[in-house]
């Protein structure tokens, strides 16, 4: 039995846009264009990450994008063990095809949006179908953070997906 691991950045792709509202400090309805500078702010339990707009005049909006849960599992840096990962390029996919039982790790090292487990596995495993890889995340050969879960779950920073291939 063998073990795998690999590391994910997971980025969405941003592209700027434009939004006609009102602007308070101009006192008129402006264009307002996307900066693609993201904010976050905590708030107790909940991340909120915000678009920074800007009018013409540089007066700034913030358009709300998603909210994350925060976690109080925090991470002891002294504990962490150094390992090598093998890191997937955006547009790579892995196969998980072996002659013998293995496993395969793949840690989320950076999250930037909103991702669904389900579709973030078949944009990266070669030859296998969203519906095999639900299944499969039913069915407890893909775990998260070693717990079983649900295909919609979005993931984080510092998750970890385990894939036993048998």
């Amino acid at each position: 039995m063998q073990t795998e691991q690999y590391s994910l950045v997971l980025r969405k792709k941003q592209k700027a846009d434009t939004v006609r509202k009102q602007c308070k400090m101009c006192g008129k309805v402006t264009i307002f264009t996307d900066t693609t500078i993201r904010r976050h702010n905590a708030n107790g339990k909940n991340i909120y990450q915000f678009a920074i707009y800007k009018c013409p005049k540089n007066h700034s909006w913030n358009k709300k994008l998603d909210i994350y849960k925060s976690f109080s599992e925090h991470v002891d840096p002294a504990n962490l063990v150094e390992t090598e990962f093998n890191l997937i390029q955006d547009g790579e996919k892995i196969s998980l095809f072996k002659s013998t039982e293995t496993f395969y790790e793949i840690n989320i090292s950076s999250a930037e949006g909103s991702f669904r487990l389900d579709r973030t596995l078949a944009d990266y495993i070669e030859d296998w179908s969203r519906t095999e890889i639900v299944q499969k995340i039913k069915n407890g050969e893909i775990l998260l953070n070693n717990r079983f879960t649900k295909p919609s779950q979005k993931l984080s920073i510092h998750d970890k997906i385990l894939i036993v291939v048998k």
